[in-house]
């Protein structure tokens, strides 16, 4: 009897979610023909093709019957992996997180949890990215999702890119800032260190664009207060714009903002990076199949 690792169905899967194998690698922190090989490996102990010979993500007979006991296989690894994992031993899950991060994953995430953590506490930080980093290197958090400027950072767990867009409020915003084309444009941003900040006046600075940061506040709350009394514009990741605002598309006035590098990041400590990485994976799931 063959056993199939795990790994292998969680890249398999990976590849399906996201429709492609150059996608299932930037999410996973692996080259494309590194998820060739484990994919190749998979359909050898299966003994079966798993894709279509039309290329791309699309699943044979064999491969859809193969995904659905796959989802259910990670689905009960994963939740074994949390369960064997006592309290006396773990205690608490300290997970660090940037605050828009937060408020758009967080609720659901717990939500999911919520049956497969009752020997478990959780401690969750809200902070800058590099902060956050740096408090895992202190082995002051077990989990961070971190953005970072040139490429992940070392060891991490998974990584993936998000697009970013200029926001502003839920008005009118299709000529912003024609209106004020005599005056700096107005920024609201997160505190100096956030990549958001950095990205928007690098591109700013780029394009040769005047701007005044009018604006800081350490939390989405106050970004999106701001924005929603019209002080400015700001940047976001896409997928966590908040619905009282508004991204700003295909606009002259603002310069094109370049990608922001996302990663999960796992405590190196012995003691706890089992449950740690068991619950980075449940994560990346969410991150990978989220739009």
């Amino acid at each position: 009897m063959r056993n199939i690792p795990t790994d292998l169905l969680r890249t398999f899967v990976t590849i399906i979610d996201l429709r492609g194998y150059g996608r299932a690698g930037e999410q996973l922190g692996r080259t494309q023909p590194a998820i060739s090989l484990q994919m190749k490996r998979l359909q050898e102990l299966l003994g079966t093709s798993l894709f279509s010979k039309d290329g791309g993500a699309q699943l044979t007979e064999y491969g859809e019957t193969v995904a659905s006991y796959a989802r259910q296989i990670l689905a009960l690894n994963d939740e074994m992996m949390l369960k064997l994992s006592k309290r006396e031993t773990i205690g608490r899950l300290r997970l660090g997180i940037p605050n828009d991060y937060a408020d758009h994953f967080l609720p659901q995430l717990m939500g999911s949890l919520n049956n497969t953590t009752a020997n478990m506490t959780f401690d969750i930080t809200c902070d800058l990215s590099y902060n956050l980093l740096r408090g895992l290197r202190a082995g002051l958090l077990d989990i961070v999702v971190a953005m970072t400027a040139d490429g992940p950072a070392e060891g991490v767990f998974m990584t993936w890119k998000e697009t970013l867009s200029w926001v502003g409020g839920n008005s009118d915003l299709q000529n912003y800032p024609d209106d004020q084309a005599n005056s700096d444009l107005r920024i609201v941003c997160y505190p100096e260190g956030c990549l958001y900040r950095r990205n928007m006046l690098t591109a700013l600075q780029r394009e040769g664009k005047s701007f005044e940061i009018v604006y800081t506040s350490p939390s989405l709350t106050g970004i999106t207060a701001a924005l929603q009394g019209g002080f400015g514009v700001t940047a976001l990741a896409d997928r966590v714009i908040p619905p009282t605002l508004r991204a700003i598309s295909a606009n002259p006035n603002l310069p094109q903002l370049g990608d922001a590098v996302v990663g999960i990041y796992v405590s190196t400590d012995k003691n706890r990076s089992a449950i740690a990485k068991s619950f980075a994976a449940t994560l990346a799931d969410m991150f990978a199949t989220k739009p």
